[in-house]
């Protein structure tokens, strides 16, 4: 793109910008007083608190904080949530947008059907069944809480290792209007605007939308662009109805469209003591036949490095993808959802919540990186869930709060995937009709002024078919013989149903006004699923089956010098068993998907904030993930007992400064952001790879900004120190080379908006 091109973008936006500003406006920074902390309520027990006598582990954060602090993509509450790691990666198929989540190391980073998210992620209580489309911006965000360990008895869906609530902006009799322009390196360029407000006395309305794009920074010769740009479009709306004091009736919906390249994936070597890569590449390529005998050390040498049938390292790059193959992502998400909220009686509400969600995507990606015809792999994705929640939330006034609930789950779609191997060319996936029914109750007695006392149950239902469609397109003998059209797995619908009772205690204790401790007992659990990536035969469809974690914690939380000081921690252990582990090993082609055995997870969470006068305001975290494994399943090949969790740091620390300087009705905020992340290994599976460990790295992001009325202009930069740290990485035993992303380094930007 040239400069003068992307002036024109850059006018065209900031004109659509100066548009929106004419019909909203948002105050372009919300200040907190800036000598005090703000009180934070959350919702994470169906009932409106305050976080400091919420006794459960949860960091919160307002819409306005998290503008303060130049977040808009959800991904990035990461960078200083303790024990959270919320990732993009492109899974096994080069999918842009996916997220991998993971709290106090139980997650899932694989969007395939035949495994359900670790971590259950709700927009306005409403569960998102799939990972795909679940990297996004964010327009009305009222605030996101992050609640650790299983909440099944107040959440609809499973949620084994916590969950993130997202909270979005709703339409009422006050008029809120927000519009930012942000341009930044690598022609970014990013518009949001939102409005919100009364239509009449009993209806309100709100409707927002976003632009963002970016280009790309991994350089592809053959494709059509540059690996890893943003091309993202998204509209939210709802309309809110109140007939009458008692009745309160809301329609939502949203669309989103993420539209790139491709994943910025890149080969950066191979493993040449790997027997089966060298056989595979070099043996069958360097010859020009599959059959001939060859040397396949030959390929690495000095006289044969640009030999044109050789698979070598003028293939590896960190920042240039060489694949001829079409490497590319498009993900279309709709979604609507009605919620309903009567009250019955004094202190007593019905809520339903009812939503249908529709995802489409279509990924490939060239994943050897070359000219060669090695691998290559397709993905057509739909996913089409309904839910319905039912909940009474009510109080019995200074004696009990309880909720009753009820939810349903259906879940039906496509996974279909056309895959190209060197010896083999198949058809891979199938088609999914998943069911889940579940009950739960929670009720908080309070025993005396000092103490309270909650226990909740939960019964899951879940119900799953799953008909593979695998089928051989052509083969190629002798490496593999089949006639083309055979199955690789009879084609018929799969079951995999399961059960199970989860329960949860907790007792609370305020010592004094300003400091309570807490205990908590829970149960949590995740249905089974299946292995739907084969490329050699089976009898039957492999599954595997529901895992399971029990959850001991204990913590404090403690406010003081006149709400200027807040200091929350917490400790547990988690008894983990039936771990769902996505392996790889030489004797299969492609990542399955098995019961690997136990584990015991412990650590820590602490957070602090201090607002100590004159403007000056810090905020520092720390968390502590010690995951273990305790017993291995005979047949997971290439884990031990030493083995580390993938995706998951030991330490996850945090800090963060500001200061605000008054001048007249104008302030100028500078703000300082740190994080610390220890090591942890990027492969996807679960097999610790030596070359795919991203060593422990500190990001520095640093902004300032000046508010002048209902205007703020904020210059930033993220990544100050530029560390291209892995994001990803994936290793296939059976072909040997390894693929990685890497972060897109240093990243600058003004930011210009309104807020009122």
């Amino acid at each position: 793109m040239t400069r003068t091109s992307a002036r024109q973008r850059f006018m065209r936006a900031s004109l659509l910008a100066a548009s929106a500003m004419g019909i909203v406006a948002v105050p372009a920074h919300a200040q907190d007083s800036a000598n005090t902390l703000e009180e934070i309520t959350v919702t994470a027990r169906k009932q409106t608190e305050n976080l400091q006598d919420t006794p459960i582990s949860i960091s919160a954060y307002s819409g306005e904080r998290l503008e303060a602090q130049g977040i808009t993509q959800v991904s990035r509450i990461a960078d200083f949530t303790p024990n959270l790691s919320f990732s993009n990666v492109p899974a096994n198929s080069g999918v842009a947008s996916n997220a991998a989540v993971y709290i106090r190391g139980i997650g899932q980073n694989d969007f395939a059907p035949g495994v359900d998210p670790g971590v259950g992620i709700y927009v306005d209580g409403v569960y998102l069944g799939r990972s795909v489309g679940g990297v996004f911006d964010m327009i009305d965000v009222q605030s996101v809480e992050v609640l650790r360990g299983p909440q099944g008895t107040l959440f609809g869906r499973n949620t084994i290792g916590g969950a993130v609530n997202i909270t979005s902006i709703q339409p009422d009799d006050h008029f809120v209007a927000k519009g930012d322009i942000k341009y930044g390196i690598d022609d970014r360029i990013n518009v949001r605007g939102f409005v919100a407000g009364p239509l009449t006395e009993t209806l309100s309305a709100k409707l927002g939308a976003g632009l963002f794009s970016q280009d790309g920074y991994v350089d592809a010769p053959y494709q059509k662009g540059k690996l890893g740009n943003q091309d993202t479009k998204t509209v939210r709306g709802a309309l809110r109805w109140r007939p009458a004091p008692t009745v309160d009736l809301t329609l939502a919906a949203d669309y989103m469209r993420d539209k790139s390249n491709g994943a910025p994936v890149v080969v950066t070597g191979i493993n040449q003591n790997e027997a089966g890569s060298m056989v595979t590449l070099n043996n069958a390529i360097a010859m020009g036949t599959l059959t001939a005998p060859g040397n396949p050390a030959g390929c690495y040498t000095a006289a044969n490095l640009n030999t044109a049938g050789c698979y070598n390292s003028r293939f590896f790059s960190k920042d240039t993808f060489y694949g001829t193959d079409p490497t590319y992502s498009d993900i279309e998400v709709w979604s609507t959802a009605f919620t309903a909220v009567v009250d019955l009686a004094d202190h007593m509400q019905l809520k339903s919540i009812t939503s249908y969600r529709h995802t489409s995507g279509a990924f490939g990606q060239d994943r050897d990186g070359s000219n060669l015809d090695i691998n290559a792999v397709e993905n057509e994705f739909r996913q089409k869930q309904f839910t319905q929640e039912l909940q009474i939330v009510g109080k019995v006034p200074g004696v009990l709060d309880y909720i009753v609930g009820a939810y349903f789950f259906k879940e039906t779609g496509q996974d279909i995937n056309p895959v190209n191997f060197l010896v083999l060319d198949q058809q891979s996936g199938g088609y999914f009709n998943y069911k889940s029914w579940a009950g739960f109750a929670q009720g908080t007695w309070h025993a005396t002024s000092k103490l309270d006392v909650t226990a909740g149950i939960r019964y899951t239902k879940d119900n799953k078919k799953f008909t593979p469609d695998q089928f051989v397109i052509s083969d190629f003998p002798p490496y593999f013989v089949a006639a083309p059209g055979s199955y690789i797995v009879p084609k018929r619908a799969y079951s995999n149903n399961s059960g199970k009772w989860t329960p949860m205690v907790n007792v609370a204790y305020h010592l004094t006004d300003d400091l309570m401790t807490y205990v908590t007992y829970s149960q949590g659990f995740k249905g089974g699923g299946f292995t739907q990536r084969l490329s050699a035969p089976e009898p039957t469809l492999p599954t595997f089956q529901p895992e399971k974690v029990t959850s001991y914690e204990a913590g404090f939380k403690l406010s003081g010098l006149g709400n200027r000081f807040r200091l929350n921690g917490a400790v547990f252990q988690m008894d983990y068993n039936d771990m769902q582990l996505l392996v790889a090993d030489s004797t299969r082609i492609g990542p399955f998907y098995t019961n690997a055995g136990k584990a015991r997870i412990r650590g820590f969470e602490l957070e602090g904030n201090l607002a100590p006068g004159g403007g000056w305001r810090f905020n520092a975290a720390a968390g502590l993930t010690d995951a273990k494994y305790r017993e291995l399943d005979n047949s997971v090949q290439g884990l031990t007992l030493d083995s580390r969790f993938v995706l998951v740091s030991k330490w996850t620390l945090s800090a963060s400064a500001e200061k605000t300087f008054e001048f007249g009705e104008d302030t100028l905020v500078p703000r300082v952001d740190w994080s610390y992340r220890s090591g942890f290994f990027t492969n996807a599976n679960g097999i610790n790879f030596p070359y795919l460990y991203q060593k422990g790295y500190s990001l520095i992001n640093s902004s300032i900004r000046y508010n002048h009325g209902i205007y703020a202009l904020t210059v930033g930069v993220d990544n100050l120190t530029d560390r291209k740290f892995r994001t990803y990485g994936d290793y296939q035993p059976s072909f040997g080379f390894y693929q990685e992303s890497f972060d897109r380094g240093r990243q600058w930007y003004v930011k210009l908006g309104f807020s009122m």
